[in-house]
């Protein structure tokens, strides 16, 4: 009996559900090995924030003003901590997060940050605020995190890993080559009316919480999609 009884309680203990097992993604998320087929970033959301909002009202004034150039959308704000790319496994989500979530030490209070625009990208494509001062010992523990992602074969190493510089994205030109006048004159008219954005600061509190995000779509459909909302 007790023989029997051990066995039937290995048999329920195996039959529950692991929460270290990983996550089970929709079928269009993966790719024919169970990958992941969609691009992944662990990002602080900034689209519930003041600036945000304010960005949201100009948004459709600066299109009609900069037609060539796209125009992130409010609730797609972000500073990416980690860039992972496709290819990951649903399995490592719980190890990848311990190390791609490295916000800012908010213990004491919130953390302010002023913004410039400036040009980002490998093309210099986009217009994005660079954000600062950075406060070294998050800077110094994102880096080491980093590191430690693409050791451990989670990532691969890209042009952003030798230096941690907080960017909000704020648009793009499809034909940078073609839109550089363009560019400048939306990089000038954000830094003549910063004023209007709350002098381009952003404030980190406690409720803007280091999550992984999905890139949904293409273009003007982009979203980022919390992972664990898609993925179960």
């Amino acid at each position: 009996m007790r023989t029997a009884a051990a066995a039937l309680l290995l048999f329920a203990a195996l039959s529950r559900p692991c929460a270290a097992a990983g996550l089970s993604c929709p079928a269009d998320a993966l790719d024919k090995d169970g990958r992941g087929a969609l691009l992944l970033f662990s990002a602080l959301p900034l689209g519930k924030t003041k600036f945000a909002k304010k960005w949201g009202k100009a948004r459709n004034e600066l299109a009609k003003k900069f037609p060539g150039l796209a125009f992130e959308k409010p609730e797609n704000l972000h500073v990416t901590l980690a860039f992972m790319g496709a290819g990951w496994k649903p399995d490592d989500a719980e190890a990848m997060e311990t190390l791609a979530l490295s916000g800012p030490d908010l213990s004491s209070g919130p953390l302010v940050m002023k913004g410039a625009p400036e040009m980002f990208g490998p093309q210099k494509q986009v217009v994005a605020l660079a954000l600062g001062p950075v406060p070294g010992e998050w800077s110094s523990r994102l880096m080491k995190d980093r590191q430690a992602l693409t050791d451990k074969g989670f990532r691969k190493r890209d042009a952003y890993d030798g230096v941690f510089q907080p960017h909000v994205s704020l648009a793009s030109a499809p034909k940078p080559d073609e839109q550089r006048e363009e560019l400048s004159r939306f990089q000038a008219w954000m830094t003549e009316h910063a004023k209007r954005f709350g002098g381009l600061n952003l404030a980190f509190t406690r409720d803007i919480k280091p999550a992984f995000f999905l890139v949904l779509g293409k273009g003007p459909e982009t979203r980022f999609v919390p992972l664990r909302e898609f993925c179960r």
